[in-house]
């Protein structure tokens, strides 16, 4: 493709990425041939003809190294995609990596992780969504009351309302005082 520095993209839309992102201009460059190297001659293709919302398919972005293994691949996917599809387009990959970027507030990581695991998708932690975080944590090795009881601690520690339920600012409470939250919410760039 050329320098190292060269990309198919106008400088602008570098500017805005580096703006909407913790990444400089250097890393956003690695990053976009990490997501280049998924699919190379589609991300080429649209590219060059200025198509920068053009997605990759949920089943080329998980073969991404910090996705291929990951209990929760399908929920980060579908959490960072703009259409909720698992397919991304660079913005929504790049948007992934800088939230899970060292770079990245405490907070907003606290804010994504609660979308990840609300598999629900209805605003809030409850039993089933921590009984599925549970399990695949273990990858569905434990039993069924070894889990409701993980779950029922999960819940003293955290519900403070006492509704069987963990809101946003419930769970960020909890994440503020991990100190290993941070580093463990992470994927290399």
């Amino acid at each position: 493709m050329g320098s190292s520095e060269s990309l198919p993209m106008s400088e602008k839309q570098m500017e805005l990425y580096q703006e909407e992102t913790f990444f400089t201009r250097k890393e956003i460059i690695h990053i976009y041939k990490s997501f280049e190297r998924l699919s190379e001659f589609k991300v080429q293709s649209a590219f060059l003809q200025g198509d920068y919302n053009f997605k990759l398919d949920y089943d080329e972005i998980i073969q991404l190294e910090e996705l291929k293994n990951n209990p929760f691949k399908d929920r980060i996917c579908k959490v960072f995609s703009d259409d909720h599809s698992g397919n991304m387009s660079f913005s929504d990959y790049l948007d992934m990596l800088s939230v899970m970027s060292m770079e990245a507030p405490k907070d907003l990581k606290a804010a994504y992780a609660f979308k990840i695991y609300d598999f629900n998708d209805d605003g809030q932690i409850d039993r089933l969504d921590l009984e599925e975080l549970v399990n695949r944590v273990t990858g569905d090795r434990m039993r069924t009351e070894d889990v409701d009881g993980i779950v029922d601690n999960i819940l003293k520690e955290c519900d403070q309302d006492e509704n069987e339920t963990i809101v946003a600012s419930e769970f960020e409470e909890i994440i503020q005082k991990s100190p290993e939250f941070t580093s463990n919410f992470f994927m290399e760039v």
